[in-house]
Order: structure tokens, then C-alpha cells, then sequence
């Protein structure tokens, strides 16, 4: 199991969660919500520990996750870690949806041409991640003949 995935089961639907420190609050609130769906999420302060080399730890957290949400927010958008995060989900291929808070659309510059959605319409994103979720349940019982 990556290093990454701390107490995580590869098998979990799981959501990288990019933000500024300075977004703390918000970004365990969404952990909470994402996580009563029954998928996990990676978050920094959660995953990552003293000595870690923490871009190599971003990489492989990324690469244990489906898909990734990205807090935009005044505290993020000058962000080196938020970019370089932004940068390695998109290089993966991966889903990711930015998420609004107090920020217009122009701000979000590298991910433009991704559909966002505010913060205050995040139950918009849990419905539309609980569907991923449950098709990906329902892939995985299917495979498994289940």
C-alpha cells in the first residue's frame, strides 16, 4: 500500500483534497462530508508526517486517488503548492473539480476550462461525487462477482 494512503484501503474511493493552509477549516469540513458518502480523502495534514519529502508524498497521494477537488480561494491562488498540486492532478489525467470561495472564475487560470462549482453549492459536488462512488462500488462488486 503507498505510504500516502495511510490507514487508507486501496480499494476506497478516494478524493486528493487541494488547498492553502490558510483554508484548514474549510478543507476538513469537506473532508467530513466527502467522508460520510463513504469515500476517504487524502489531506495534507492528515497524510503527511515529519521527514516526509512532502512533494513526492503529494505525487503518490495523488496517484492513490480517483479524482481531486481544488479550494480556490483568495489564500490559494498565489499558491506554489496548490499549483504544483494542480499540475500533477491534471498530468494524471485525473478528474478534478475546483471548488469557489470567493473568487471569480478568471482567477482559477490553469483549470479555466473545467467546470468549477461555488462553495456555497458544495452539495451540488456530494451528489455528483456519491454517483461516482456508487459506480464505482458497483464496478468493482461486478468484477468481483459479487
Amino acid at each position: 500500500m503507498p505510504k500516502s494512503s495511510k490507514g487508507q484501503k486501496l480499494s476506497r474511493y478516494l478524493v486528493f483534497i487541494s488547498h492553502s493552509s490558510m483554508d484548514a477549516w474549510i478543507s476538513r469540513v469537506m473532508v467530513e462530508k466527502i467522508e460520510a458518502l463513504g469515500a476517504g480523502c487524502w489531506l495534507d495534514e492528515k497524510n503527511l508526517e515529519g521527514g516526509d519529502v512532502i512533494p513526492d508524498e503529494i505525487i503518490r497521494g495523488i496517484e492513490a486517488c480517483q479524482e481531486a477537488i481544488v479550494l480556490i480561494s483568495p489564500n490559494s491562488v498565489n499558491s506554489r503548492w496548490v499549483s504544483f498540486e494542480i499540475g500533477a492532478v491534471l498530468a494524471q489525467h485525473k478528474r478534478v473539480t475546483p471548488i469557489l470561495n470567493n473568487v471569480r472564475r478568471v482567477e482559477m487560470a490553469p483549470m479555466k476550462d473545467i467546470k468549477s462549482i461555488d462553495l456555497n453549492k458544495f452539495e451540488e459536488f456530494l451528489a455528483q461525487l456519491e454517483r461516482r462512488v456508487a459506480q464505482t462500488r458497483s464496478k468493482r462488486k461486478a468484477s468481483h462477482g459479487i
